[in-house]
């Protein structure tokens, strides 16, 4: 794991997330305002994915030409769709961060991933607060509930958005 966070705590966080995201952070981390939050944003996005049976695969390496980048989570969506994820989560409103999908975009790398029908986006969740609208067309953000019930819909309409803007028909 590219994130350092030991197998047993990310598998753990993940089940934890399923069931409740605000208790898996404070089982996990303790609620410590400095605690590593990734693990559980890439535990959100993969609990959505399994929940609509998609393939998934956590913190995938991905090779273009001469980079190599480590992002978070690859969906397999359909026969011929895979859609690989920076996931970001946020505390609280802060302006949105660059990420290594900004790089991808910005050198051009995703153009050959685009010809092996791989599309690249980041994902910014926010746990608090009306999260600030993306500059560009590969990131979208999404408000995180409290109602454990409402997460997938909100993580499904920040997918479809992503789609959406990067003009994919599912």
């Amino acid at each position: 794991m590219f994130t350092g966070v030991p197998h047993e705590l990310y598998s753990r966080v993940l089940q934890e997330a399923c069931v409740d995201w605000r208790k898996a952070l404070m089982q996990a981390y303790g609620g410590l305002a400095d605690a590593p939050l990734n693990p559980l944003g890439n535990a959100i996005v993969a609990c959505y994915a399994l929940e609509r049976c998609y393939d998934v695969v956590l913190e995938p390496a991905v090779a273009v030409l001469d980079r190599r980048f480590n992002l978070d989570v690859a969906l397999k969506m359909g026969d011929e769709m895979l859609m690989i994820l920076e996931v970001k989560l946020h505390r609280r409103n802060t302006r949105i961060p660059e990420t290594q999908v900004d790089e991808i975009y910005a050198l051009g790398y995703h153009v050959p991933l685009l010809r092996r029908g791989i599309r690249v986006g980041a994902m910014h969740l926010y746990t608090s607060g009306q999260p600030p609208e993306p500059a560009n067309r590969w990131t979208v953000v999404a408000y995180l509930p409290p109602q454990q019930q409402q997460v997938s819909v909100h993580v499904d309409g920040a997918i479809n958005r992503l789609l959406a803007r990067l003009r994919v028909r599912r």
